[in-house]
């Protein structure tokens, strides 16, 4: 059921993304514009598929290294990888990015007027601030899911990001000004309806926790059933329980000081007793 709920949010992703392209030909464009336009918007969803699956192979990595045998914490991790990118970016992609021709004075990106202007402005430093803090809590929070759920969690909960950044456009526009965010068209009910294809498979893939959909033959479900896997899910969970509840019963009677079987270091151990075992180590 879980591949089901999976299933789902792919299927959402595409609602929203096919929002791009149906938005490209309602503008109003002439012929060559709108080929261009759909070009454009299938080349970006296609470059953010892609995208999305170097993003994943990144989740099941951090997910690998924080549950071997010699885990590394999550922090350590962040750290790595900022660490990692920057070297990346200083070593590979600015040099590249300022040979290629542009229209930067005369590069793509010209890495040294970034620079001057960052140096320069104290409205840019304020806004990197802002970025920086705000980048490395979303990356911790991130980390963290994958560390204390798995990175399929990780995944599924990114993609809530850009449905709230959608209703931030939607609000900056008709509550704040109409000069920045995004306006409501007549295609945004797909995305609105990818939002709850989206919610919908989360809860799938999230059963049988408080809070899900359980698929047990109702009509949302097409046919499909999981009460076994839903019963033995709970069974396991109940058994675990137990395991806990037993390992933590054990650790409490491991660290009683008032039981006559604290070992040798029990106050309760006779002189006798504490007489014959010395005798038998001067003896062995």
């Amino acid at each position: 059921f879980q591949w089901v709920g999976v299933g789902w949010n792919v299927v959402s992703v595409f609602l929203v993304g096919s929002t791009a392209v149906l938005n490209e030909k309602s503008e109003g464009l002439d012929e060559d514009e709108l080929v261009s336009g759909t070009t454009d918007a299938l080349l970006g969803i296609s470059l953010v598929l892609l995208g999305a699956l170097v993003q994943a192979m990144q989740f099941v990595f951090e997910e690998k290294v924080m549950t071997m045998d010699i885990p590394s914490p999550p922090l350590l991790l962040i750290g790595m990888e900022g660490l990692w990118g920057s070297l990346l970016c200083l070593i590979v992609v600015y040099p590249l990015v300022y040979y290629i021709p542009g229209d930067d004075h005369g590069s793509y990106e010209d890495p040294f007027n970034t620079f001057a202007m960052f140096m320069n402005s104290k409205n840019i430093q304020i806004a990197f601030s802002i970025y920086f803090f705000a980048i490395f809590g979303y990356n911790f929070f991130a980390v963290m899911v994958t560390f204390m759920l798995n990175s399929v969690w990780h995944a599924i909960l990114d993609n809530f990001r850009p449905i709230t950044v959608w209703l931030t456009d939607l609000f900056i526009f008709y509550a704040i000004t109409s000069s920045f965010g995004e306006a409501w068209t007549k295609w945004s009910w797909i995305q609105l309806s990818g939002m709850a294809v989206l919610l919908f498979g989360t809860a799938v893939y999230n059963a049988p926790n408080a809070g899900s959909v359980l698929l047990e033959g109702q009509w949302y479900s097409l046919g499909m059933n999981f009460s076994d896997e839903y019963r033995q899910i709970e069974q396991e969970e109940q058994e675990r329980q137990l395991d806990e509840e037993w390992r933590n019963r054990m650790l409490d009677f491991q660290v009683r000081k008032d039981s006559s079987f604290f070992g040798e270091r029990s106050p309760h151990v006779s002189v006798h007793t504490q007489s014959l075992r010395g005798l038998a180590n001067r003896t062995a």
